[in-house]
């Protein structure tokens, strides 16, 4: 395996960056989002849990370190090579298996793409940034 160095700061930058991501895209989002998932906003506030937020904060954490291994072993350097190997990963590795996850418990396809879109965005703003840095 080839030597790795983590860019840490590369890695909060794009936590943070991931974390505004993802509350730009949900609230852009929302309705369809609640329609998709079949709650109403009263039920979505009435079930925030600090718990959710944790998660989402870990999974912005492991997401830009998991990247930069694979940027690393991809030899890939420079913006557009971040985001090639974003959306590579995304493909493979986010958007199909969910969508195998979705297909089979039945859920609406526009949830998919609403989940989905979101990872995307994600996954290639962190490859591209770390790719930059």
């Amino acid at each position: 395996m080839p030597p790795f160095d983590i860019n840490w700061i590369g890695v909060i930058i794009a936590l943070v960056v991931n974390m505004i991501i993802g509350a730009v895209w949900y609230g852009v989002f929302a309705n369809p989002w609640m329609a998709a998932i079949g709650k109403t906003r009263e039920e979505i506030e009435g079930d925030q849990d600090w718990r959710a937020y944790g998660v989402a904060g870990l999974n912005s954490l492991i997401m830009p370190i998991v990247m930069g291994f694979v940027l690393n072993w991809a030899g890939a350097s420079g913006i557009g090579a971040g985001l090639t190997v974003g959306f590579i990963v995304w493909l493979g590795f986010m958007a199909m298996p969910v969508a195998t996850n979705y297909a089979f418990a039945g859920q609406p396809r526009n949830l998919w793409f609403i989940d989905a879109g979101y990872h995307l965005v994600s996954f290639l703003v962190i490859g591209g940034l770390l790719g930059a840095l």
